[in-house]
């Protein structure tokens, strides 16, 4: 891969980093069900204005089936994986839901053997080993803080407090895993529909970002109408709330998606995976600086055991 190659991978990571950042930064003030049309929104605009660019007045070819292709791998990924994902940065702050979810290429081989047809290697069980054994050494830690006492200066949380944490870690771990599925699963969706479809990145996430729009904005009509009080009203939140979801809906979903359907697009996915695959490590630093998450030691080797294997399935 040319030098050119390995920072466009270098910045999908970074960006891939940033926005579980402004994804927690948005939810102080917000609930999990108004990220997904807030997202939406930056994601239709920063891709109209790139078709414009690039390509004004073409339209990608789209077939019925194609549609219906495409309408089920973004509920799968972008809507379902994206909702699942920021429950988990909700209930286990955005260091952990990065390092948990980013075992999705474990399932991306897998789905990659039965839709591409492609072989396991002994890397691939060496991953699955680590990613397994990363992720019960995060839930044991998580545990096992519980027992410990608790350092001078620190009131000691009552019985139904520990429970509320175990439980909230339990379920983000949970969530976390689930957007890995959602996730894994899609991505030799999206290579087959590139080829079948003949889109160019471009093409390929502005469609994207038209099913997400249309998606998102009717599932919100949806709760509006069935549960409203499991929604604030998007004109209530603050600036920094739109701001930081908005931003995370740029980075993480448009440009990002962009340029990493161009480097798979360029270079084997075998290649680009384990470059992007660092995205954790910057999560964990800029979540540290600008949101003050603190994991322990032990937790920090479960997630290079997690990022390692996937890394290893990769390969």
């Amino acid at each position: 891969m040319p030098v050119w190659g390995v920072l466009l991978s270098l910045l999908v990571a970074l960006m891939w980093a940033i926005s579980p950042v402004l994804m927690k930064e948005g939810l102080k003030n917000c609930t999990p069900n108004e990220v997904p049309p807030v997202r939406s929104v930056a994601f239709i605009i920063a891709m109209s204005v790139l078709m414009l660019l690039t390509q004004p007045g073409k339209l990608p070819h789209l077939t019925p089936r194609l549609l219906a292709s495409l309408m089920g791998s973004v509920a799968l990924s972008t809507m379902m994986g994206d909702l699942l994902y920021t429950y988990s940065i909700e209930k286990i702050g955005a260091s952990l839901a990065v390092s948990v979810s980013c075992g999705y290429p474990l399932i991306t081989v897998f789905f990659s053997i039965m839709l591409l047809g492609e072989h396991v290697t002994a890397l691939v069980w060496c991953g699955t080993v680590l990613i397994v054994s990363g992720l019960l050494i995060i839930k044991y830690d998580a545990s096992r803080q519980e027992k410990l006492k608790s350092p001078p200066g620190y009131e000691l949380v009552d019985y139904e407090e520990r429970m509320k944490r175990r439980s909230d870690m339990t379920k983000g771990i949970l969530f976390a895993l689930g957007s890995a599925l959602c996730s894994g699963i899609n991505i030799p969706i999206i290579k087959l529909l590139m080829l079948e479809g003949g889109w160019n990145p471009t093409e390929s996430y502005f469609l994207r970002a038209l099913a997400f729009f249309i998606m998102a904005w009717t599932l919100r009509e949806v709760q509006h109408c069935v549960a409203p009080n499991s929604i604030r009203l998007l004109k209530t939140l603050p600036f920094s709330t739109w701001a930081s979801l908005l931003g995370s809906g740029l980075i993480g979903i448009a440009l990002s998606g962009v340029l990493f359907g161009k480097c798979i697009h360029e270079f084997p996915v075998s290649v680009v995976t384990p470059i992007t695959a660092s995205s954790p490590f910057m999560t964990v630093i800029l979540s540290r600086v600008f949101l003050k998450e603190k994991l322990s030691r032990i937790q920090n080797v479960g997630i290079v055991l997690v990022i390692a294997g996937s890394v290893s399935v990769s390969l």
